[in-house]
């Protein structure tokens, strides 16, 4: 009939039925200069509708599968008791919005203690975010400490969070060698990145609602919390070892088979301070490669260097 009414050819009668739905798709218009008569509509036009149709539903359809990972995540973080059947202890979340949905549910939720640990650099936006989030935290009660990389020291953003919520109550270590990224609510619900399957910290995070694993988590932050440095205490006194405690980290990262870079990612630094931390030390010990400081670093020599508190 499309084809039809294009040639210009009469319409029957009979046919009224099928062009009523030719003009209901906008395939055809009624024909301004003979009204009994009908136009085909240009096909490029319909193309581009229909086009322009089918992208708006897709769109929307992504919208809307965008929106499932961090709706469901708010809807597991407001469930006041964890199941007990197999499978239901960890859950992994799908990417960074996702993630930082289910942090902010978790941490206004929180009724006594917030526990962070962040290793390595985070840009401003990141920390100006979790501040707000925390501040209102800390000033209702809750209990808060954060662990962060030495290098925060030196991180502005860093440096007027610890400064605020210090005043507020919270309390803030740093810690020299690597640690692991940690957030722990009320010892009941912790978010960590996935070491189960190594993907990326960006991919998203493992929630994690058991009560016995967040203990353990607790007792683990605890050890580090011990060995961390108090963020406004006075610099711990010089130790009798050739290396630094960087040093020492980096040294111990590279026999665990790390690259630099991964180094620097763990321990906060940039990859150019960690090719100076290598550089002096290859300095004072009259090495010229890093193949000879690992050598020597698991040598007789160098027991009291290994010995050194992890720190």
């Amino acid at each position: 009939m499309y084809g039809l009414i294009a040639e210009g050819k009469p319409i029957q009668a009979s046919d009224r039925r099928t062009v009523q739905r030719l003009l209901g798709a906008g395939l055809i218009i009624p024909d301004g200069f003979q009204p009994s008569r009908y136009a085909a509509v240009d096909l490029d036009e319909i193309e581009g509708r229909l086009r322009d149709s089918v992208q708006q539903q897709l769109e929307a359809t992504s919208r809307q599968l965008a929106e499932i990972p961090s709706f469901v995540a708010q809807l597991r973080s407001c469930r006041s008791e964890q199941p007990r059947s197999a499978g239901t202890a960890s859950t992994w979340i799908e990417g960074k919005e996702a993630v930082n949905a289910a942090l902010a549910v978790a941490v206004d939720g929180a009724r006594h203690e917030l526990l962070t640990a962040q290793p390595g650099p985070r840009p401003r936006k990141v920390i100006d975010l979790s501040t707000d989030r925390d501040r209102s935290a800390v000033e209702r009660g809750v209990a808060m400490r954060t662990l962060y990389s030495t290098s925060s020291r030196s991180n502005p953003g860093a440096v007027d969070r610890v400064n605020l919520l210090t005043a507020l109550g919270a309390h803030f270590r740093t810690l020299t060698r690597p640690f692991m990224r940690l957030v722990l609510v009320d010892r009941e619900f912790a978010i960590i990145e996935d070491h189960a399957d190594g993907r990326p910290s960006f991919d998203g995070a493992y929630l994690v609602r058991d009560r016995a694993t967040c203990g353990y988590f607790a007792a683990a932050f605890d050890l580090d919390w011990q060995n961390a440095l108090d963020w406004h205490g006075s610099e711990p006194p010089q130790q009798p070892t050739i290396t630094t405690p960087l040093q020492r980290a980096i040294l111990r990262a590279l026999c665990a088979g790390q690259d630099q870079q991964q180094i620097a990612k763990k321990v906060g630094y940039s990859s150019k301070t960690i090719n100076i931390a290598l550089g002096d030390l290859r300095a004072k010990l009259g090495l010229t490669t890093v193949y000879q400081l690992v050598a020597w670093w698991m040598s007789p020599d160098a027991i009291a260097e290994r010995a050194a508190e992890q720190d």
